[in-house]
């Protein structure tokens, strides 16, 4: 009895300790993806790239069907032929929440160039979610969007939060990790 009693006590103990190390390596790695990227001053270092986001300018827009917060249907080919600014922003990245108030501002820049704006939000429950709903007044259409992110994958996005530009031919301006890294890609159309 001595000996059962022992063993169930090593394997608790051991069960515990690996609890403890999961939910440390699992709240160091989504710390890694949701902190915005480094800034390298003195040129590009190959041992420590700055992340990609998974969207290079020049890349073509990959179809997609989604369906929007209110229940309607946005597809790939609603979005060419005008400036697209794409979001993608996760409910477990402290960043997307920050970037907001200027993801309103280049919200506004596009819609002025005669474009329109698709935000997703990756989560559990995304589409009752708070940051979806502030999302309603920033983006034409909020795409809530479960764990396996079926628009972000399309798009092979790897980190939050993530941006990129489209012209009107469907092809890629700029993208990055975090707004700072799309400038003034779009200029309002001249009258």
């Amino acid at each position: 009895m001595e000996y059962l009693v022992a063993g169930l006590v090593l394997v608790a103990a051991v069960t515990a300790l690996n609890v403890v190390l999961t939910l440390a390596v699992v709240r160091r790695w989504r710390a890694r993806l949701s902190a915005p990227p480094a800034t390298h001053h003195h040129g590009p270092d190959p041992v420590a790239m700055d992340p990609e986001l998974g969207i290079a300018p020049g890349d073509r827009m990959p179809d997609f069907t989604a369906i929007t917060t209110d229940g309607a249907t946005v597809t790939s080919d609603e979005l060419t032929g005008r400036p697209a600014l794409i979001a993608f922003l996760s409910l477990d990245c402290s960043g997307c929440d920050d970037s907001l108030p200027e993801l309103g501002e280049h919200a506004r820049r596009v819609r002025d160039a005669g474009g329109q704006v698709l935000a997703t939000v990756v989560g559990i429950d995304a589409a009752d979610s708070e940051l979806a709903a502030r999302l309603v007044g920033v983006a034409d259409h909020v795409v809530p969007e479960f764990l396996d992110a079926p628009v972000g994958a399309a798009f092979g996005v790897r980190f939050y939060p993530g941006f990129a530009h489209y012209g009107p031919d469907g092809v890629a301006t700029a993208a990055s990790i975090g707004l700072q890294g799309l400038g003034e890609t779009v200029r309002p159309s001249a009258p």
